[in-house]
Parts: C-alpha cells; sequence; structure tokens
C-alpha cells in the first residue's frame, strides 16, 4: 500500500475523528515495442513485423503501413503494449486530498486504468 507521508496540507493525516479516504485503482505499465516488416504483400509485412515481437507480456496494439511502393516493397510497423499492472493506493483524511496523493505516487512510465475510493 502507497500512503501519503504526514504535512501540514494534511495530506495522510487522519481526520479528527479518526476516519481517513482511501483510493485504490490498477496502474498500467506505458512500455511499448515497435518491430518493422518488410515483404511484398501487406499481409506477410505485418505477419513479419509482429514477427519481430516477444509478445509475451504484451499485446499488439497498432500496425501502420510505413511505405508502399508499385513494386511491391512494404514496411509494416507492429507496436506491441506491455499488459503489466499493479495494484495501486493511497489515502488521505478526504477524497481530494487522497486522490492527489494516488496521483503523485504513480510512478513514471505507468498509467491509472481507474479507481475506486473507501470514505
Amino acid at each position: 500500500m502507497m500512503t501519503a507521508a504526514g504535512d501540514t496540507a494534511g495530506v495522510g493525516a487522519r481526520c479528527e475523528d479518526g476516519s481517513m479516504t482511501a483510493v485504490r485503482g490498477t496502474i498500467r505499465s506505458t512500455n511499448t515495442i515497435t518491430a518493422d516488416g518488410h515483404a511484398d504483400d501487406q499481409s506477410t509485412a505485418r505477419a513479419r513485423s509482429i514477427d519481430g515481437l516477444n509478445l509475451t507480456g504484451y499485446d499488439v496494439v497498432q500496425t501502420n503501413t510505413l511505405s508502399s511502393t508499385a513494386a511491391g516493397n512494404i514496411t509494416v510497423r507492429a507496436i506491441v503494449r506491455s499488459t503489466e499492472t499493479h495494484s495501486h493506493e493511497a489515502s488521505g483524511p478526504n477524497y481530494a486530498a487522497a486522490l492527489a496523493a494516488y496521483q503523485q505516487s504513480i510512478p513514471d512510465g505507468w498509467i491509472s486504468l481507474g479507481i475506486t475510493v473507501d470514505a
């Protein structure tokens, strides 16, 4: 559990009645990997771009044609995104403080997928 440290603004401090608001959610890695595939036709170039990636722990999110010539020289780029997720939590004396602590404690390279609040 990630809890914000107490300070004069009250983040991480208990209310006078001892209650706390907790914000819980799931964070996902934003790590992506790309690979290019070359072929004489679109479907083979796409397959080669995906085959050039280790998909363990990743999902294909996009494929784009980078270049295509009349002679059939086609380049496709595949982009895969990490599927790694973690639970994330922070608390504070009220919703605003708990939400701020939650957002500020998300590590670089991660995004929040959604939250729930326990008041």
